[in-house]
């Protein structure tokens, strides 16, 4: 049955919507200044330590039939964008990291050298974004924080002598959990230390293929830009 439209309760319905969408648009208009005027681009540059955890084909010394990686260095960038009023700060950071090793001749490569000490590297080039809790948003001098990431990892080809094995260039997908702290050293300027624990192959990984992890220590200038 055709019902008369009721033309008052349209009206006031029409005058309700246009009020509720200039009260939105108002307040928008009112925050958004708070957060893009409040809003700081970080870019940072800098490196440290990569040392390698696992697995022990890694690890071990040449001599035992490993490749013998420990501790070597990395370097890169990292870009961070804090926002107002929330303790969570949005990353993103390139690194490359080498690794190599060297020892006596074992039977695992002799189909590469015949005899002789090895000289065994490799590198990784780590492109990863994630997210930063800080604990104390307020400006104290120096920011400490939890930091969560997701990696894609370019493996460079390993070399042994110089000579490269075919194969050993893969790309994985990985993660990392890391505490580090901002310490203001002039007002655009920052100090970024970070200690972080990290799995360069999680995901993607081959049938009988070790997660390769790592600990990095690292030191970064950062630039603050509003």
């Amino acid at each position: 049955m055709f019902k008369v439209p009721n033309w008052n309760q349209s009206q006031n319905g029409e005058k309700m919507k246009k009020t509720s969408i200039i009260t939105f648009a108002v307040m928008f208009l009112l925050i958004l200044p708070t957060f893009t005027s409040a809003q700081l681009v970080k870019i940072g540059v800098g490196g440290g330590l990569t040392h390698v955890l696992a697995p022990d084909a890694l690890t071990k010394e040449v001599s035992e039939g490993g490749a013998g990686y420990s501790t070597e260095w990395n370097t890169g960038v990292i870009g961070k964008v804090d926002l107002p009023l929330i303790p969570f700060t949005p990353r993103a950071f390139i690194l490359y990291h080498s690794l190599s090793g060297s020892g006596t001749q074992t039977e695992l490569f002799k189909t590469v050298q015949a005899e002789g000490d090895l000289e065994i590297s490799q590198s990784i080039l780590e492109i990863g974004a994630g997210v930063q809790y800080n604990f104390i948003p307020a400006p104290l001098g120096f920011d400490p924080y939890i930091a969560l990431d997701l990696s894609f990892n370019s493996f460079g080809k390993s070399k042994v002598n110089d000579v490269e094995i075919d194969g050993s260039d893969v790309s994985r997908f990985g993660g990392g959990i890391g505490f580090g702290t901002e310490i203001s050293i002039i007002p655009v300027v920052n100090l970024d230390l970070y200690l972080s624990y990290k799995m360069f192959n999680l995901t993607g990984k081959e049938d009988g293929e070790d997660t390769i992890s790592a600990v990095t220590l690292d030191a970064f200038i950062i630039f603050n830009f509003l």
